[in-house]
């Protein structure tokens, strides 16, 4: 995420702002952290299922809670892998050249 903003924005100051808004006012709130992503509704719901968070605390609490495997937890990896290259190749193909 923090690639991607920086893509984005024009200064660090800005990218490092955007990036700490943007990565922990949904972490905290539509990530499971203060209410279960069941019960959010609407756009919440939906920013709840996309957001990584949302997964890592899932694999994290089946993993040293539970002491789920991965054939209980599979649910989760695989959108957590996906975001890694999604967002990867979205800030690469933001990103603008830079005048010499």
């Amino acid at each position: 995420l923090g690639l991607l903003m920086s893509a984005l924005t024009n200064s660090q100051v800005a990218a490092l702002a955007g990036t700490a808004i943007g990565t922990l006012l949904p972490a905290i709130q539509f990530s499971g952290m203060m209410n279960p992503v069941s019960t959010l509704e609407g756009a919440g719901a939906v920013i709840g299922a996309l957001y990584p968070t949302t997964h890592f605390l899932t694999l994290s609490n089946g993993t040293f809670s539970k002491a789920l495997g991965f054939s209980a937890l599979g649910g989760s990896l695989w959108p957590l892998a996906l975001a890694v290259p999604v967002l990867t190749v979205l800030a690469v193909v933001l990103l603008r050249k830079q005048a010499k």
